[in-house]
């Protein structure tokens, strides 16, 4: 069953948030800062600037303490801004408890009229890589032709394109040749959305985009053969998605008012 998010316009607004890294209460630091803090500033950046949105989405690792407490004080914040909003897992998510937006893991698909948008979990228990399970490449083929008069978009945690830093590359989708071999037989498939890097990133791939966006919370170095954090700002990332098919997308940085964050740490 298909889920809607609006009625028919000539443009819908979808966010991207990804890489929250909550913790289970919401006063505890990640890596010397306050990562429910850095949230609720990126969602206040996205409601002073964004009048109208349709959906946000978020890519993943939504915990950093991936306990109930931690999903249910996200579910009520999100609840409260009276925004349909929807969650993949990523690597440091709890399978068991995630609240998928259709309460399984299978695909889930987001109908906007022209346009649908089908959530992918490529999260594996016990691992830092991704990867995406054989019945659900079967399901997406299958929905990509069921949804063959549509616009797609889709959305993953991890990444299938190298981003040419050694140590995140270790851990991108495992099996990207599969999903981007099923994904050159659909030319409506116009982007895949995904979190795990916390950086912005585009790649543009027989006519879709790749695009990763930052984290809400810390980011990391571009292009580092070990593993760094950059000194950037949080962000997020607006899609405007256009009747035609036609999809813009601008990455957004909020300015934080304290920064004590330890770039030097060797990993997290």
């Amino acid at each position: 069953m298909a889920l809607s998010i609006s009625q028919p316009q000539q443009q819908y607004v979808i966010i991207q948030i990804s890489d929250t890294h909550l913790m289970d209460r919401a006063d505890l630091e990640f890596v010397r800062m306050n990562p429910e803090q850095s949230f609720h500033a990126v969602i206040q950046h996205i409601l002073d600037n964004h009048p109208q949105i349709d959906a946000i989405v978020h890519t993943g690792d939504l915990a950093q303490v991936a306990v109930p407490e931690t999903y249910a004080r996200y579910q009520a914040y999100m609840q409260q801004l009276g925004i349909p909003f929807f969650q993949i897992p990523g690597n440091h998510d709890e399978l068991t408890l995630f609240p998928f937006a259709s309460g399984h893991a299978e695909p889930t698909v987001i109908e906007a009229d022209a346009w649908c948008l089908i959530l992918l979990n490529s999260a594996v228990k016990g691992r830092i890589d991704g990867h995406l399970k054989t019945a659900d490449l079967e399901c997406l083929a299958d929905l990509l032709q069921q949804y063959a008069d549509k616009h797609v978009l889709l959305a993953c945690h991890h990444h299938p394109f190298e981003m040419q830093s050694h140590w995140i590359d270790q851990h991108k989708l495992k099996n990207s040749h599969e999903f981007i071999e099923l994904l050159a037989q659909h030319p409506n498939v116009k982007a895949v959305l995904s979190g795990h890097v916390h950086q912005d990133a585009l790649i543009e791939w027989n006519g879709i985009q790749f695009l990763s966006t930052p984290s809400t919370c810390v980011q990391f170095k571009p292009l580092s053969h070990d593993f760094a954090l950059d000194d950037m700002e949080p962000g997020y990332r607006a899609l405007y998605l256009h009747q035609d098919g036609q999809l813009d997308s601008r990455v957004y940085r909020v300015q934080q008012q304290e920064n004590g964050l330890n770039v030097k740490i060797s990993g997290y």
